[in-house]
């Protein structure tokens, strides 16, 4: 989520306190690799065992090319050697089983649906 606009990625960063964001609207400067690394480094060495970078699905960097959650992983398993993981926004909102309160909500929202349409 977030193709043309980093709002999700942004709210979602500030939200969860992440180390660093990818957004559409604002390019990292050059040598961002690097940057990114030695702050994931420096995170590490004051005993933080976990670091959190959100890609919005729109990030570009200066020179248009794209950048994917799959080249942070690898970036950060190469440079660093931390074990990462990926997991996709659009995978876990979507996914679970829905509760009770999701399916009679739901039932209600059909309801108020078909009386609109008469």
């Amino acid at each position: 989520m977030g193709r043309h606009c980093g709002y999700l990625a942004l709210v979602s960063a500030l939200a969860c306190g992440a180390d660093w964001v990818f957004l559409p609207e604002s390019p990292p400067e050059e040598g961002w690799e690097e940057q990114m690394c030695v702050k994931l480094s420096e995170n590490r060495a004051r005993k933080k065992r976990l670091n959190i970078i959100i890609v919005a699905e729109g990030a570009i960097d200066t020179q248009n090319k794209p950048i994917t959650s799959e080249k942070i992983k690898e970036l950060v398993v190469t440079q660093l050697g931390y074990d990462t993981r990926v997991t996709i926004l659009g995978h876990v909102q979507r996914g679970g089983t829905p509760s009770a309160f999701d399916r009679i909500l739901a039932s209600r929202m059909g309801v108020e649906a078909v009386i609109a349409l008469l």
